[in-house]
């Protein structure tokens, strides 16, 4: 099977930059269910990455479950740097992993809210 191009992952792309972590989760999780191998496994670990940003409106907040799905995402995507299916990984897994400390701060009580500053941008290799 092909690996999707990034005419297929604008879309998803898109919605995760525009905050829009639900609907960018099923863009990637659809996408996933097409694909096999480390195409798959990538565009899985991208879903669960956004998955973990809709914790923080979702329900009030929910930080226990942002950082479940966060750390799931993140350490899966950390193997496919610095870049996979054109995406840049080395800067946005950087910047995951400064927005799992914060997360977990905010489970432990540290912050009151997750700092959305922290949140990366999916951005694509010229």
């Amino acid at each position: 099977m092909p690996s999707p191009t990034r005419e297929d992952l604008i879309p998803a792309a898109k919605r995760f930059n525009r905050w829009q972590f639900p609907e960018a989760r099923n863009f990637f999780k659809e996408l996933s269910s097409s694909a096999d191998g480390s195409d798959q496994e990538f565009l899985e670990a991208v879903s669960d990455v956004a998955e973990g940003f809709s914790k923080i409106w979702h329900k009030g907040g929910e930080p226990h479950a942002m950082v479940s799905s966060l750390s799931k995402g993140t350490k899966s995507l950390e193997k496919f740097t610095p870049r996979y299916l054109e995406i840049e990984l080395t800067e946005f897994t950087k910047h995951l992993n400064t927005c799992l400390e914060e997360a977990k701060r905010w489970r432990r009580g540290d912050v009151e809210i997750f700092d959305r500053d922290l949140i990366p941008r999916l951005e694509f290799a010229d």
